[in-house]
C-alpha cells in the first residue's frame, strides 16, 4: 500500500509556515509606508525595511551549532516568538534606533524560520515522496504571499497601522498553536558538531545572479508602495496580488521548461520581462500600467528564483547540497537587505522615478550576465 505523507504533522508545519510567510508578505508593502508616517526618510526607510534580511543572513551562519543543541520544534518556537516580539513592538515605537534594533530582532526570527519549516516538513515526508511533498509545502507559502498584500493593505486602509499589527499578531499566535501541536519532535544530534563549510567558489554563477535579483526585487517590494501613493495610485494592492499569482501559475510551466530546455532560455525571457517591468514601474502614471507592471514583475520572479535555485541543484553534489544552499539563500537575502539601503540613499539623490529607471538599466545588465553565467547550459 503506497505511503501517504498527510500525517498530521505535515499538515500543521505546513500551516505554520504558510501563515509565518503571510505575516512576512503583509509586511513587505506597508512597513515602508509605516515608516513614512513616522517621519523616516527614504534612506532610513531602507535601513528599517532591510535590516530583517542581515540579521537573517548572520543567524544562518549558525544553523549547524543550533541543529546540535536544540530540537527544530523547539528552534520553530523561538523563531515565532521573535516575530511576536516584532509586531507587537513596532506600533509602540517611533524612534528609528528602536525600529531597526527590533527588525533585527525580526530578522533572527526570519532566519530560524525559513531554514527550519523546510527541513521539519521533509522529515516528516516518506523519501519517495519529498518531491511531491515539498511542491505541496511550496504552493501553500505561494498562496498565502498572494493574498498578504491585498489583506495587509486593505486593512492599513480601512482601519489603520495599528489594526493591520494586531493583525500580524493573531496570525502569528495561529503559526504558534499549530507548532504546538506537532508531535515527535526531531531531537538534537547529541555532541555534534558544526564543521560544514558555509562558503563554496563553486555556487558563485548562481549564488551572484540571486544578489543582484534579490537587490532588484527589495527595490520594487520596498519603494513602489510609497512611488504608487505619490501617483495617487489606488491600484498597489492589486500590484502585489497579480505578481504574485503570475508567479504561482508560471512556476510549473518553468519547471517542465527547465526539465526539457536547462536554465537558459528561462533566464532569457524572464530577465528580458524584470527589465520591462522595471520601466514600467518608473513610468507608471495610470493603474492600469501599474497592474501590467505587476504582471511582468511576477512572472520574472516566479520564474528567475526556482530556475537559479534547480540550476544549482542540477550541479551540486548531494554532499554539497547543505552548503549551496545556505550560500544561496544568505546571498538572496543579503541582495534584499543592501539593495533596501542603498536604494534609499539613491531615491534621496534622484527620486522615485530616476531609482527605478536605474533598476532598469541594471536589469539590462542582468540580461547580459545571466546569459553569460549561463552559457553551455541548454541541458543540464
Amino acid at each position: 500500500m503506497e505511503e501517504s505523507y498527510w500525517s498530521r504533522n505535515f499538515i500543521l508545519i505546513l500551516i505554520g509556515n504558510a501563515l509565518l510567510f503571510m505575516v512576512y508578505n503583509m509586511q513587505v508593502p506597508v512597513l515602508p509606508l509605516y515608516g513614512k508616517q513616522l517621519g523616516l526618510t527614504p534612506a532610513q526607510i531602507g535601513v528599517f525595511v532591510g535590516a530583517i534580511m542581515f540579521a537573517a543572513l548572520v543567524t544562518r551562519l549558525f544553523v549547524p551549532w543550533f541543529s546540535a543543541h536544540f530540537s527544530k520544534r523547539l528552534l520553530l518556537v523561538v523563531g515565532i516568538l521573535l516575530y511576536l516580539l516584532a509586531a507587537v513592538g513596532y506600533p509602540l515605537l517611533s524612534s528609528f534606533g528602536l525600529l531597526v534594533l527590533l527588525r533585527l530582532f525580526n530578522g533572527l526570527g526570519h532566519g530560524i524560520t525559513t531554514t527550519y519549516f523546510a527541513t521539519s516538513a521533509a522529515d516528516e515526508l516518506p523519501h519517495q515522496k519529498i518531491g511531491e511533498g515539498m511542491g505541496y509545502f511550496g504552493i501553500g507559502t505561494m498562496v498565502t504571499a498572494s493574498l498578504a498584500p491585498l489583506l495587509a493593505l486593505a486593512v492599513v486602509h480601512h482601519y489603520g497601522f495599528t489594526a493591520f499589527f494586531l493583525t500580524c499578531i493573531g496570525v502569528l499566535f495561529a503559526a504558534m498553536l499549530a507548532i504546538m501541536g506537532t508531535t515527535k519532535p526531531t531531537a538534537p544530534a547529541a555532541r555534534a558538531k558544526a564543521t560544514a563549510p558555509v562558503f563554496d567558489r563553486q555556487f558563485l554563477p548562481q549564488c551572484g545572479l540571486v544578489f543582484i535579483l534579490g537587490v532588484l526585487m527589495s527595490g520594487v517590494m520596498t519603494f513602489t508602495p510609497i512611488y504608487a501613493e505619490i501617483q495617487h495610485l489606488t491600484t498597489i494592492s492589486g500590484f502585489f496580488f497579480i505578481a504574485a499569482v503570475a508567479g504561482v501559475v508560471i512556476r510549473p510551466i518553468v519547471g517542465r521548461m527547465f526539465d526539457h530546455r536547462g536554465p537558459r532560455l528561462i533566464l532569457l525571457l524572464s530577465t528580458v520581462l524584470l527589465t520591462l517591468g522595471m520601466v514600467l514601474i518608473a513610468l507608471i502614471d495610470r493603474n492600469w500600467l501599474l497592474l501590467l507592471a505587476g504582471v511582468f514583475y511576477g512572472v520574472a520572479d516566479g520564474a528567475i528564483y526556482p530556475t537559479l535555485q534547480a540550476w544549482l541543484f542540477k550541479v551540486t553534489s548531494i554532499h554539497n547540497r547543505d552548503t549551496a544552499t545556505g550560500m544561496f539563500l544568505n546571498a538572496y537575502d543579503l541582495g534584499m537587505g543592501l539593495g533596501a539601503v542603498v536604494l534609499g540613499w539613491v531615491v534621496e539623490a534622484v527620486a522615485y522615478r530616476g531609482m527605478f529607471l536605474i533598476l532598469a538599466v541594471v536589469a539590462c545588465g542582468y540580461v547580459a550576465l545571466a546569459l553569460g553565467l549561463s552559457r553551455g547550459t541548454k541541458r543540464i
